[in-house]
């Protein structure tokens, strides 16, 4: 077996349409139905430039078949620390961080040819934007 890419990340949150729209506003995702769940207020799919989904919100009332209402934590209960994904266009992504008002913070790592943004999601999780090369 080989790990080849990072496929998704689920995000249990009590408001799926801001969440929702964080993403499709910050990282210019575009917000598509989940299978089977018509409502997005319950769930939705964040696709990326190639269509990917690789944001998956969802409320705790959206679970998989074995899980009981027990085994879903509240949003923001730290079970995720960071979300770290690879991105292109790191000077555009700063200007609509400023043009929306966000807080974020930056880090630069000339050695590795790498710039980094780090911002925190409405539900606390906080996601590093890797940008190598930029």
């Amino acid at each position: 077996m080989t790990i080849e890419a990072l496929d998704h990340v689920n995000i249990r949150t009590s408001d799926v349409v801001a969440t929702s729209r964080f993403f499709a506003d910050v990282l210019d995702m575009k917000i598509r139905e989940a299978p089977g769940i018509p409502d997005r207020t319950m769930a939705a799919w964040l696709c990326d430039r190639k269509g990917r989904a690789v944001i998956h919100p969802g409320t705790s009332e959206v679970r998989y078949p074995w899980e009981t209402e027990s085994d879903v934590q509240d949003p923001g209960s730290g079970r995720i620390h960071h979300v770290a994904m690879r991105a292109t266009g790191y000077d555009a992504l700063i200007a609509r961080l400023e043009a929306q008002g966000r807080t974020y913070d930056v880090n630069h790592m000339p050695e590795f040819g790498l710039r980094q943004n780090f911002i925190h999601e409405p539900n606390g999780i906080q996601l590093e934007l890797n940008f190598f090369g930029e």
